[in-house]
């Protein structure tokens, strides 16, 4: 496989770790290593590793038959269950994958609106496809100014023609967006935004900006989809229950399907009837394994065992984290800071204050890489850009144990960095 891996952001050099297995928040490498993972996938194992229930109803499932060319139960039970928890949802058709998840529902709002151009934010990831792999991760040498961001393609697979496509707006500044919505409205088909940006730093949206998007598009009438496939799992109905923010159409992935392949749109009755054959015309959807069997079951289960109250013990774990890691950072005396909401966080070697993708950008990498090398070596699995979540299968004890191994990180770090 080319870098040894078939998924890019798995590669660090000098080779990325190859696992054996995993069990509950513990991850076992074929060297003997034992690691407590703080990854989970990228978030996707909000229960961890090989829960039992969900072990179980996979292997149910897949002795009935993983996919039928035809409806089936399992389906309806996990769309049931997601609009149960929704409060923007309706109707919900699935797919495979985060990219087919949020690929799908800029093409209905297109189908929608009969308008070509989406905006999105600098620094949000919504998955690998030509139309939103622009300013994810712009050079700051690139990204040109503040109220007028240009398109920067996220590599030279992005055709030119593509970027016309797409408008860019920092993400966390209410006024301009406003002053761009106004003068390109009649050209944007839709906006998307994650609540909270993943891949750039799990940087949380301020209320009062999600709110003026929300009120915005609103005024236009510009279909706005929240990527919610890191943030579902912060409440039993997301991000936007957290904000009492509701958008047209949600993009889910991750943890609905329970550690299988999955992807969901979740929308309003009046958008997701354009999916259906009975409309004229109507926007097709198909994919050969689109509500496979074995991610339903795996997805209800795992949502299932979801509860509102595991929800709010793995977040006020994730707040006692980040509390401890601010304080032990204070302590050493070094510049860094930590971002997340919930279970969710992240450390950036930074002295400035992250609240948007500019920000972020001025972390010292070389430091990031160091600190993700060091923790494995403390028996602690993480993000190589320091990003980390915690799962149903942690406590205390977990925390604990990272925050101590953390420590003595940055003691072994301390001479090669700037002090404060």
């Amino acid at each position: 496989m080319p870098g040894g891996d078939t998924r890019s952001v798995l590669f660090f050099p000098p080779f990325p770790t190859f696992m054996e297995c995993g069990k509950g928040c513990r991850l076992y490498d074929v060297d003997g290593n034992t690691y407590i993972d703080f990854l989970n996938n990228y978030t996707s194992l909000v229960l961890g590793h090989a829960h039992p229930q969900v072990v179980k109803a996979a292997n149910l499932q897949s002795e009935k038959g993983t996919i039928y060319a035809a409806p089936a139960k399992s389906q309806i039970d996990l769309a049931r269950e997601i609009c149960a928890r929704l409060p923007s949802t309706d109707k919900v058709p699935f797919c495979n994958s985060a990219p087919e998840a949020t690929i799908t529902p800029i093409r209905l709002a297109r189908f929608y609106s009969r308008k070509s151009k989406i905006l999105k934010f600098e620094g949000g990831y919504h998955g690998s496809h030509d139309v939103v792999e622009i300013s994810v991760k712009p050079s700051l040498d690139a990204v040109g100014p503040l109220k007028r961001p240009r398109c920067v393609p996220e590599n030279r697979g992005i055709p030119e023609k593509v970027l016309q496509d797409c408008m860019i707006v920092p993400f966390n500044h209410r006024r301009v967006f406003t002053e761009t919505l106004k003068a390109h409205h009649d050209t944007l088909a839709a906006v998307i935004v994650e609540p909270i940006m993943g891949s750039c730093g799990m940087i949380p949206a301020s209320r009062n900006f999600l709110e003026t998007v929300r009120a915005d598009t609103r005024a236009y009438n510009i279909p706005l989809i929240f990527d919610e496939i890191i943030s579902f799992r912060l409440s039993n109905g997301g991000a936007q229950e957290l904000y009492d923010v509701l958008p047209d159409i949600t993009t889910l992935g991750k943890l609905i399907g329970g550690g299988y392949p999955i992807g969901g749109i979740a929308g309003q009755e009046a958008l997701m009837a354009n999916f259906s054959p009975l409309s004229r015309p109507y926007l097709k959807h198909s994919g050969t394994f689109n509500g496979n069997g074995v991610s339903m079951a795996a997805g209800l289960q795992t949502l299932k065992a979801l509860t509102p109250s595991e929800i709010d013990r793995i977040n006020i774990l994730g707040d006692q984290l980040r509390d401890r890691l601010l304080d032990i950072i204070h302590h050493a005396g070094i510049h860094a800071q930590v971002t997340g909401m919930g279970s969710l966080a992240q450390i950036h070697f930074t002295d400035q204050p992250v609240v948007s993708w500019r920000s972020a950008a001025t972390v010292h990498t070389v430091l990031q890489e160091i600190l993700h090398l060091l923790l494995l070596d403390h028996g602690i699995f993480t993000a190589p850009r320091g990003m980390l979540n915690l799962s149903t299968a942690m406590h205390k004890t977990e925390v604990a144990v990272f925050c101590d191994a953390f420590e003595e990180c940055l003691r072994e770090m301390k001479p090669f960095m700037p002090s404060s």
